[in-house]
């Protein structure tokens, strides 16, 4: 008994014009899946009149400006020497022999952008139609590696009658197996005058868009499309009569697997394709059997891990990894097509011990990329499990048309915790502040390290504060990231920053100071002195000045004292009612009375100089117990002129060492 063939749809959706959306279903599988967005279609298959702007000798490649936000990167080995001959006598193999700056070349992409990576430009042109691929300036062909030798040698002999144009070259495509030669001439012919019209334009000045590919509707009817397709459901009228068109050209016996559909229920949720459709961009897809696939994609590589997650362990645990090993291979293959994964993929297995297990497990990879129309490279599986596959990339990546980084994380899927923000925060703080040349500095950060910050750690702040004579203020803004923040900073003006920290008082307040101590001093004084006339001459006291006065000479002994005190009553007379005299009299008195007596104790006394008039000539200095001795030394004689002026040449001498 034959088996039943399976149902196979492909289902068109272009309601919406900021996307469109192919699916091929069988069975109600989604097995090939295409999207592109009004935002990022693809520019692969365009022709471009290029002008180069710079060529690198060190990478053997220029970039080519096409109008485009990014310049085209064609390197050295998708330059066709027969269009771009070596200039004069220079040899071959060297790009700054073929090419040079400011050149203007027609140029085709053959990789779209990814990522950081610029598209890919070739000067190999290839013009695609359903059966035949027309390669202009290369005279090669080729057959489709996918089509088994008996098929190759029938399409081969058909080649050869065709009219192929010289210096043109053909490629079969799959589709081509099943197509009669009548098919192939046809297409033949349309490719040829879409190339004469491309030359025609490529006379405009660059950098201008020559060519541009096919919607993805009609590129998806083109490259996808197999006899093996039931039915054509598009969900857009316009869309529908654009395909009856180019069915009508290329496929005309097949228009009538074309239908538009008008049920009032979304075409993809009445196929179930909606959930299918979400496991594609999601990191991990489950089995059937409970297992599960983890996709990681990095920079380099694409890697793919196998789970058994909570499948039933059923007998040996080596034919649990088996079943496994082989459900997740199929899922792989499929997974490939629908992400559309390029470059190297890793497949990380569970452990085998049993070669034939091992084998049984490659044979059905290589089963499952059979259906894959990118080019792919497999190797077997190394002793630590692994499996690598080298696989071209046909359409850019479906993720980024339909998803961008998480602008909190900034794609890297976690973030920092509030304590490490917090820390951080503080470092770049203090790093800055303990410069010393800030006044005010001012930090705005995430709500809730701005509330840790405060809250745990300010001590710190006002120590720092203290410390560095800076105002330090923290702002929270919600909304922030994690580990985001700003500072504002002002510096402080050069006259603050050589402020002393202790300022010296003015004259005005020294002043005043002096006054208050001496008025005190003065009322101490008095006191003293009043005690001192109590006891009378008998017992005086020694006075002792804080300026040493040179001593009396031996002449003035105490006989002389009293001789003088004996005379007062005949000269008081005659003396002269002189401040000047008086108080230089009361000096020498105080003198004399101190060398004389014997005093049980010493009292010291400040003294103040009083500056007297112009007339008088010379400073004097009168004794600090105020009134008291003022009164004593207008009771005391007139000392004669002699002796006035050796003390006032003792005075401006100074004092004399003591004997």
């Amino acid at each position: 008994m034959s088996e039943k063939k399976k149902r196979s749809l492909m289902l068109i959706n272009v309601t919406h014009a900021e996307e469109s959306r192919v699916a091929i279903v069988t069975e109600g599988v989604l097995e090939t899946f295409e999207i592109e967005t009004f935002d990022h279609r693809s520019t692969k298959g365009n022709i471009y009149k290029g002008k180069i702007e710079t060529v690198h000798v060190g990478l053997q490649a220029c970039f080519v400006d096409i109008g485009d936000e990014r310049a085209g990167f064609l390197p050295l080995d998708e330059v066709n020497f027969k269009i771009h001959p070596a200039r004069g006598d220079q040899s071959r193999g060297r790009i700054e022999h073929h090419l040079q700056r400011n050149q203007e070349l027609l140029v085709q992409v053959v990789r779209d952008a990814y990522g950081s990576k610029p598209p890919t430009l070739s000067t190999y042109f290839s013009l695609p139609g359903r059966y035949l691929v027309l390669t202009p300036h290369d005279s090669s062909a080729g057959i489709s590696r996918k089509l088994d030798d008996k098929q190759r040698e029938k399409l081969r002999k058909t080649l050869d009658s065709l009219p192929t144009p010289e210096g043109f070259g053909l490629i079969v495509r799959t589709a081509g197996a099943t197509a009669t030669k009548a098919e192939l001439q046809r297409d033949l012919k349309y490719l040829t005058r879409l190339w004469e019209k491309i030359e025609a334009a490529a006379q405009l000045r660059a950098p201008k868009l020559i060519y541009q590919e096919r919607s993805l509707v009609i590129r998806a009817i083109r490259d996808l499309y197999t006899p093996e397709i039931d039915e054509i459901l598009v969900d857009d009228e316009e869309t529908w009569r654009e395909i009856q068109q180019f069915f009508e050209i290329v496929l005309p016996h097949k228009k009538k697997t074309v239908h538009f559909y008008q049920g009032e229920r979304p075409l993809f949720n009445k196929h179930n394709l909606e959930e299918q459709i979400e496991y594609i961009f999601r990191r991990s897809v489950p089995l059937e059997s409970g297992g599960a696939l983890v996709f990681d994609t990095t920079e380099a590589l694409t890697s793919v891990d196998v789970n058994s997650g909570r499948m039933r362990h059923e007998g040996h645990i080596e034919d649990t990894a088996l079943k496994a090993n082989l459900e997740a291979a199929a899922e792989i293959g499929r997974q490939l097509r629908l992400r559309d994964l390029g470059g190297l993929v890793v497949i990380d297995f569970i452990d085998m011990r049993q070669s034939k297990n091992v084998r049984q497990v490659e044979k059905a990879m290589k089963e499952a990329l059979k259906k894959d129309k990118a080019r792919y490279d497999i190797t077997r599986i190394s002793r630590l499990g692994l499996m690598e596959i080298s696989r071209q990339r046909l359409n850019p990546n479906k993720t980024s048309l339909r998803y961008t980084d998480c602008p909190t994380c900034d794609g890297t899927g976690s973030i920092k915790t509030v304590e490490a923000a917090a820390l951080g925060v503080l470092r770049r703080l203090q790093t800055r502040v303990v410069k010393g040349d800030l006044e005010r500095i001012e930090v705005v950060v995430p709500q809730e390290v701005a509330e840790y910050v405060l809250n745990a750690k300010r001590r710190e702040l006002a120590r720092w504060e203290e410390r560095f004579d800076t105002r330090i203020v923290i702002h929270a803004r919600a909304g922030m990231k994690r580990d985001e923040m700003e500072v504002l900073t002002e510096v402080r003006s050069k006259s603050s920053e050589h402020r002393p920290v202790v300022a010296a008082p003015v004259h005005s307040e020294i002043m005043a100071a002096i006054e208050e101590e001496q008025e005190d001093e003065d009322a101490t004084g008095a006191g003293s002195s009043e005690a001192a006339g109590a006891e009378g001459s008998e017992a005086p006291k020694k006075k002792r000045r804080r300026r040493r006065r040179r001593r009396k000479k031996s002449v003035l002994t105490s006989e002389a004292s009293e001789g003088a005190d004996a005379a007062e009553g005949n000269e008081a007379e005659e003396v002269t009612e002189s401040p000047v005299a008086e108080e230089i009299e009361a000096g020498a008195d105080e003198g004399a009375g101190a060398e004389g007596s014997e005093a049980p104790k010493k009292k010291r006394r400040r003294r103040r100089r009083r500056k007297k008039s112009a007339s008088n000539g010379a400073e004097v200095e009168a004794g600090g117990d105020g009134q008291a001795e003022v009164e004593a030394a207008k009771q005391a004689p007139v000392a004669p002129l002699a002796a006035v002026s050796a003390l006032d040449a003792d005075a401006e001498q100074g004092p004399h060492p003591r004997p």
